[in-house]
């Protein structure tokens, strides 16, 4: 056999196939979908154990290691100035259940998952399952390579990464990028606004100031924050003050 041939698919699978004409629209939906996710499997019943919900979770557990391993790499070779923490919430953020039903959703991928009999609707959680399986399955048919290749074009892009990064910049580290940036190194300076309740629960407010006289505003731009924290309450003042300037146009908003 040429082993570009695709081989039958196993018997188990024979299961859902009540007759010719189902075995048929089968095959077919799962060539279209090969055809969607741009890899053309040698053993195509490793796409059709991953496209059925009641079999999927185990290809689903080692799909979900290998992604984890390629963004792992990625994050790591491309973003060397962030610490350890910095990598883990971002890797977090690329590849959580919701970011990958988005994707499933997005490419109308949800079509070809099999649900159960009895089950009305497809949860976010079965349809990021489903694409980690689509993963696992890509791995063991197709090795490493090229699961890099589906992976960097469907889940996750250097774009992707990057607009990612952003959202998970902290408000602080915000507001002092932007006043080093337009503000000739200004470094704004938290200051107690009051601190009240027993040492055991205390609760803070602090604040951040914009001095007109740096911004060349008629005013000067003010922001407060409550927290039980004083870095909790620095992180909500800056956090008003970054909406402030993007209310006035001053910063972009993300």
């Amino acid at each position: 056999m040429d082993k570009n041939e695709k081989t039958q698919v196993q018997p188990n699978f024979q299961l859902i196939w009540e007759d010719e004409e189902m075995k048929r629209e089968s095959f077919e939906s799962l060539t279209q979908f090969e055809a969607e996710i741009g890899y053309s499997f040698k053993n195509l019943s490793l796409l059709q154990e991953a496209r059925i919900q009641a079999s999927n979770k185990k290809t689903a557990f080692f799909g979900d290691a290998v992604l984890d391993f390629i963004v792992s790499e990625f994050l790591f070779k491309n973003y060397t100035e962030l610490e350890q923490g910095q990598l883990t919430n971002l890797k977090s953020h690329l590849v959580c259940d919701e970011k990958l039903e988005k994707i499933v959703k997005k490419n109308g991928w949800d079509d070809y998952l099999i649900i159960e009999k009895g089950i009305t609707g497809k949860s976010k959680k079965m349809n990021s399952t489903f694409l980690e399986a689509v993963v696992g399955a890509i791995y063991l048919d197709g090795g490493l390579q090229e699961t890099e290749k589906f992976v960097c074009r469907f889940i996750m892009s250097r774009r992707e990464a990057d607009k990612s990064l952003k959202s998970l910049v902290s408000p602080k580290v915000k507001l002092y990028e932007f006043c080093q940036q337009h503000y000739s190194g200004f470094r704004p300076e938290s200051f107690l606004v009051s601190e009240e309740g027993p040492p055991h629960d205390k609760t803070f407010v602090m604040g951040y100031l914009l001095p007109k006289d740096i911004t060349g505003l008629k005013t000067d731009i003010t922001g407060e924050g409550e927290g039980k924290t004083k870095s909790d309450a620095e992180t909500k003042a800056a956090e008003k003050i970054n909406h402030r300037l993007v209310r006035i146009g001053l910063m972009d908003k993300e």
